[in-house]
């Protein structure tokens, strides 16, 4: 009887042993699944906060097209200066002030014969004194800062006599002819335009891109000019593709190698004027 005692005993304590290991696997079973799924709620967690990274990176693009829009913009801005150009040119009483060289210090050169079509009084920078202008009065509404041999360098040289008392309300760059490189050029009108704007902030300012030479010799010079003014958000008027599209010979719009004849002053006095218009 105790050997049969003794044998019940060890079933039993065989069963609960199997029992016990079975409800160690199954708690182990547990831990684990519940520990996976901890785990994939917390990659799904980092999925959505790389995901929601995406949008802040969306909304970058966004800000890109904003700066090309912004791009967009300055160029309309740069056309709105030709607009501007043609308002202070029609408005009543308007005062211009043109910079540039020998192609223009003549009374029968573009300067005055524009002068001259639209009926605003000029005066004529004085080459010989260079101190001042010659028929400048209180009545004068255009004023030809013309100098012989002349880069943009020198009206900033001669500042203080060259720019009219009372601001102008429009100021035209004509420069090119007398430019060893397109750097020194590009450099010098950079000069002069930032003196205008420190002068008159509100003046509009517009670059004539001057006539060609014989065989288009000043044609970098003049495209670095053009280049430039784009740059500089200013607007050009392109008097060497009048002379290039004229149905006159090239030799006709010239004196010489560069300076232009009666006809080319003409031509380049209506180009002027057309833009303006």
């Amino acid at each position: 009887m105790a050997r049969s005692s003794d044998r019940r005993s060890s079933a039993l304590a065989l069963v609960v042993a199997l029992v016990l290991m079975v409800l160690v696997a199954g708690l182990w079973a547990f831990v684990f699944f519940d520990h996976r799924q901890a785990s994939s709620a917390q990659a799904s967690t980092s999925g959505s906060s790389a995901g929601s990274s995406s949008p802040g990176e969306s909304s970058s693009s966004p800000s890109s097209e904003s700066s090309s829009s912004d791009g967009d913009d300055g160029a309309a801005e740069g056309e709105g200066t030709l607009d501007q150009a043609r308002e202070a040119f029609a408005a009543d009483g308007s005062r211009v002030l043109v910079l540039g060289d020998e192609t223009g210090d003549s009374w029968d050169e573009w300067a005055f014969l524009l002068a001259e079509s639209q009926g605003l009084p000029g005066a004529m920078w004085m080459t010989q004194t260079e101190n001042g202008y010659s028929g400048a009065s209180e009545g004068t509404r255009l004023w030809s800062g013309a100098m012989t041999e002349a880069t943009a360098d020198y009206p900033v040289e001669h500042w203080d006599a060259m720019w009219p008392s009372t601001d102008p309300d429009l100021v035209l760059l004509s420069y090119g002819h007398h430019y060893s490189s397109a750097d020194e050029a590009t450099q010098s009108m950079e000069e002069l335009r930032a003196a205008i704007t420190e002068q008159a902030p509100e003046t509009p300012i517009v670059v004539v891109l001057q006539n060609p030479q014989a065989d288009d010799a000043n044609a970098s010079v003049r495209e670095a000019i053009a280049g430039w003014a784009e740059e500089s958000g200013l607007p050009t008027i392109d008097v060497a593709a009048a002379f290039a599209e004229s149905d006159q010979a090239p030799e006709n719009l010239r004196l010489d190698e560069m300076h232009p004849s009666s006809a080319g002053s003409q031509l380049w006095a209506e180009t002027v004027e057309e833009a303006l218009a």
